[in-house]
């Protein structure tokens, strides 16, 4: 009978290997778990109760907006699709929303507008019954001045314009942009500042001009010989509208954005909220 002596420092079985194979694979299969969690993350579908994701781009233009779970989007010359989101996620690093015959994926890539020139935080594809369109969303980077843009009253102090956020058209006397049909007029006001700084637009029943200059850095300063306007006669909600924007937009004193939205502010903070006009 001969007696084996195994080497000494050597196991007796090789079990360790398979052991140490078995903790790898596990672990793999444990990370590739957290992976495909994070890859597949729910994002929200919709943002803090009362703001309003926008995103926009052109040939052809359009405009979208997500608030409470919606998504909306308007084409000139094309009917307002309205569709509740119904999927939403996260995968690499996009944001994925699904609704009905529209999908929206929004990527963290800095995204420059062709026609206003300006940069957006992220790039946003649209997909609506079968069309694929590309454009820019998120916050508005290193914007310091107004001068050459158009821009439609979302808000007076805290109260939301039913007309805020429709697109306008050549039948608006509340705009200054040609466009495309519409039935109706809309009511919103709207704020037009040329090369120099300088205003025009509509209070939603008459037209303006003068009366503020639009400073860099967030600097607005009332005109020396004030503003002109119509005096056409509007009735009732169109008049108190009217007013109400015009006593506002004469006391304000400066700018910022509040990511794609403007938000003018008097000394004493009451606020007008405007969304930009591509």
């Amino acid at each position: 009978m001969h007696n084996f002596q195994r080497p000494s420092g050597r196991p007796a079985f090789p079990l360790s290997r398979f052991a140490f194979l078995g903790v790898t694979l596990s672990l793999s299969a444990a990370l590739a778990g957290c992976a495909m969690t994070q890859e597949g993350r729910p994002v929200a579908a919709s943002h803090a109760a009362g703001s309003v994701y926008q995103a926009s781009g052109n040939e052809p233009f359009w405009h979208l907006t997500l608030a409470q779970n919606t998504l909306t989007l308007e084409q000139p010359g094309k009917a307002k699709l309205v569709r509740a989101v119904t999927h939403a996620q996260g995968l690499s690093g996009q944001r994925i929303y699904d609704a009905q015959d529209l999908k929206v994926i929004v990527e963290p890539k800095s995204c420059s507008d062709s026609m206003t020139g300006r940069t957006f935080a992220e790039s946003v594809s649209v997909t609506a019954q079968g069309q694929t369109m590309q454009g820019c969303g998120g916050d508005a980077q290193g914007l310091s001045s107004l001068n050459d843009t158009r821009w439609v009253v979302i808000a007076l102090n805290g109260q939301n314009l039913a007309d805020g956020h429709r697109a306008p058209t050549d039948k608006d006397r509340t705009t200054d942009q040609p466009a495309h049909d519409s039935s109706d007029p809309m009511m919103a006001p709207t704020l037009d500042i040329n090369a120099t700084g300088k205003v025009s637009g509509s209070d939603g029943c008459n037209r303006y001009v003068g009366g503020l200059v639009f400073g860099t850095k967030g600097d607005v300063k009332p005109t020396k010989e004030g503003g002109l306007s119509t005096l056409m006669a509007c009735p009732g909600v169109h008049d108190d509208m009217a007013n109400k924007f015009k006593n506002l937009k004469q006391a304000v004193t400066q700018w910022r954005m509040d990511g794609t939205t403007l938000v003018l502010e008097t000394d004493d903070k009451r606020t007008i909220r405007l969304r930009q006009v591509f």
